[in-house]
């Protein structure tokens, strides 16, 4: 990896974004967690990132509300949802005609996380 790729982790549980954060970090991402879809939007507005990892289930706002946002102001951003919600390959088809870079499921494996990450930092 040429130039550091800069990933945000948005997650409500705080133990599994911290988790993420030190795998990525581990691979050489710079990697930052926020807790809510609230902070996401913020701090897009602050620094430039290449990867969103969005959690789908929190509270307040939802990550399908954040990636809706994401995608009217920041449509170079690349997002991801993390989620335990398992959706079939037409579901799938259609959020990435949307404009996601891709559906990981929670629980993962960490060398799955890893390499899907990578693809997905590695066509910008």
């Amino acid at each position: 990896m040429n130039e550091t790729k800069k990933v945000l982790v948005v997650d409500d549980e705080v133990s599994l974004a911290k988790t993420v954060k030190f795998i990525l970090d581990a691979e050489g991402f710079e990697t930052q967690t926020v807790f809510s879809g609230e902070d996401c939007l913020k701090r897009i507005e602050e620094e430039k990132f290449d990867l969103i990892l969005l959690d789908i289930m929190m509270p307040k706002m939802t990550g399908w509300q954040v990636f809706e946002e994401i995608q009217k102001k920041h449509p170079e951003i690349k997002v991801a949802f993390l989620t335990v919600i398992k959706y079939s390959n037409a579901v799938r088809g259609k959020l990435e005609k949307e404009g996601l870079a891709a559906c990981i499921s929670k629980p993962f494996e960490n060398d799955d996380l890893v390499n899907r990450v990578k693809n997905i930092t590695s066509t910008q």
